[in-house]
């Protein structure tokens, strides 16, 4: 309990550090947009629930909660990555819904694959997690890349290095989550719960970092999806 304590401790408090560091590089940048909100909150809502999972895990407070954290973190963070990535590509609205909405059901149907108490619910749930995310997925592969086909070669090249980091970083997961105890137990809790927090650190500060190096290539196209969305709004 105290390395997996310890390991929730390193990775809350790395979110904080990138959280910081990309609003100061934001700000003064002068980069101004509500898209830009995006990144800064995914990390914040990630670290906040790492906090939770080490005071749970060590014994603090909200014990036994580790499992809710995590996908109550997944289930707020990772339609927002959906989100940001389609931004940058200018698709629909309806498209950005289809896959906020396809990604929120992998996370539930994973949690209650993770939380049965019966194997048919289990793998029951574990498949529409998967087809899921395979829908997620195939609409970022197809309607989502069409849409910045007509983009700037920088442009386009921020979205398929978030597009293709996000994708095969996401695909570990059911890997892991098959090996874990939930699944057919060939690694340890403590060994799942470290591969998790290596992951999720990778892909949301990797994710963060992207975004901040390419900030200024896509900031007319941010500009542009905030007017659009005004507009429409007025």
């Amino acid at each position: 309990m105290l390395v997996e304590t310890a390991v929730f401790a390193a990775v809350a408090a790395l979110m904080g550090v990138s959280t910081v560091a990309f609003v100061a590089f934001s700000l003064l940048g002068d980069h101004e947009n509500r898209y830009f909100l995006l990144p800064p909150a995914i990390m914040s809502i990630a670290g906040l629930s790492y906090a939770g999972m080490a005071a749970s895990s060590g014994g603090f407070a909200l014990e036994g909660l580790v499992l809710e954290l995590r996908y109550l973190d997944w289930l707020l963070t990772t339609p927002l990555i959906v989100m940001h990535i389609a931004v940058v590509a200018a698709a629909s609205r309806k498209t950005i819904a289809a896959a906020m909405g396809a990604d929120a059901l992998m996370i539930a149907a994973g949690y209650a694959a993770t939380t049965a108490a019966t194997p048919g619910v289990k793998w029951g749930g574990f498949a529409v997690s998967t087809v899921a995310f395979l829908a997620v997925v195939y609409l970022l592969l197809t309607t989502v890349t069409d849409g910045v086909r007509d983009e700037t070669a920088a442009v386009q090249g921020t979205f398929r290095t978030l597009r293709d980091l996000t994708i095969a970083l996401w695909l570990v997961y059911p890997v892991i989550w098959l090996l874990s105890p939930s699944g057919f137990g060939v690694i340890t809790a403590p060994d799942y719960h470290f591969i998790i927090a290596v992951l999720d650190t990778t892909a949301k500060v990797g994710f963060t970092s992207i975004v901040t190096f390419s900030i200024t290539r896509v900031g007319d196209l941010f500009a542009e999806a905030e007017t659009t969305a005004t507009a429409t709004t007025a």
